[in-house]
């Protein structure tokens, strides 16, 4: 077996020797600093991805114990969708992981009805003394401002569930916007035909702080245009978390529009399944959501809703802690954009489904 097989376990110091350069100048590289020049560092990514080279963790790990930090800064779970509870989940699976590498993981929870609890979490992140935070986005101008001084202290900021394009510093995990809207486009494709009525349904308190659904909307919309379907889409506005109200803003909606099919373009798709539980006088129409939520899928398993797209929340959470965890203990470069799987539940497979 020669010196340099590829089974043959090699150290910082063989790749420096083959190299031709000093140790100094691998742990450079290997830790993204500067002062190596481009050939060199090419040179020296080449041996490492040739020889395989893995860095000892545990050893690194103890020169950063106490001193690598990060900060999650997301909603706390509402009482309307137990969405948020998800990624919570998610987030302390790699908290549970990555403690064991000596990093401190604080988790922020914020209303996302309440802009002041937002903004008096930045404070406490900002004065934290944290490597990175990872931030669901609810609050637009809110977060671009809270970017811009995480930017001063030079603290990494990496988005999940949503995306503020060209505003973070470590890019966005979680669902393709676009291809969710377009995929509730294709499923509807095949629930009714042309000449059908479409209501797309916005369902939320606060809903100046969602444009993030707005991308779904166009992805579904598009799609159905680049097909040249016939349909009569029309998009409304429910700004309230309280059934009675939402009761009746559809009976209304169901009265002036009586839609073929209602596409719900956040996970609160079940009050407009109670909705038609508690009204088996009027008629039923298909009905698209989003996410395996208890309360979801109940109304899934009756027949009531037809499609849940499922986003993945607790992956995005564990994904995101992933993604620090590598680039600061495992030194590799930014990916920018991880995208989430889009999964299909219907009432044939959702019983073999798990988040």
């Amino acid at each position: 077996m020669s010196e340099n097989s590829p089974s043959k376990k090699i150290g910082i110091k063989e790749i420096a020797k083959i190299a031709g350069v000093s140790i100094a100048t691998v742990d450079r590289v290997l830790n993204n600093r500067k002062d190596v020049s481009e050939s060199t560092r090419k040179k020296i990514k080449d041996l490492i991805k040739e020889h395989n080279y893995q860095p000892n963790i545990y050893a690194r790990s103890l020169s950063v114990k106490n001193n690598l930090s990060f900060a999650v800064l997301i909603p706390k779970t509402s009482q309307q969708t137990g969405y948020w509870d998800l990624c919570l989940q998610g987030i302390k699976k790699g908290i549970n992981e990555y403690s064991n590498f000596g990093i401190n993981i604080q988790v922020f929870l914020y209303d996302q009805e309440d802009v002041n609890t937002f903004e008096k979490l930045n404070s406490a992140v900002l004065s934290g003394n944290f490597n990175a935070v990872i931030i669901a986005p609810i609050f637009i101008k809110e977060t671009e401002l809270f970017v811009e001084e995480c930017k001063k202290q030079k603290i990494e900021t990496l988005f999940i569930n949503s995306d503020i394009k060209g505003c973070s510093s470590m890019g966005y995990i979680g669902p393709d916007l676009t291809s969710t809207g377009r995929l509730a486009a294709n499923l509807t494709s095949y629930l009714v035909k042309g000449k059908s009525t479409l209501l797309i349904l916005n369902i939320a308190r606060g809903l100046q702080n969602y444009a993030y659904l707005n991308t779904k909307i166009d992805g579904y919309s598009n799609y159905l245009k680049d097909k040249n379907a016939d349909y009569d889409i029309i998009v409304k506005d429910i700004p309230s978390n309280n059934y009675d109200e939402i009761e009746m803003a559809l009976l209304r909606l169901e009265n002036e529009i009586d839609p073929d099919l209602i596409f719900v373009t956040n996970s609160r798709v079940s009050v407009v399944g109670k909705f038609f539980d508690e009204h088996p006088e009027l008629s039923k129409p298909a009905i698209i959501g989003f996410d395996f939520l208890y309360e979801n899928v109940n109304y899934l398993a009756k027949g009531t809703i037809d499609f849940l797209i499922c986003q993945r929340p607790d992956k995005q959470g564990y994904m995101a802690l992933n993604y620090l965890y590598r680039y600061f203990l495992l030194k590799e470069e930014k990916e920018n954009f991880k995208p989430m799987p889009i999964d299909i539940l219907t009432i044939e497979n959702y019983l073999f489904y798990e988040n």
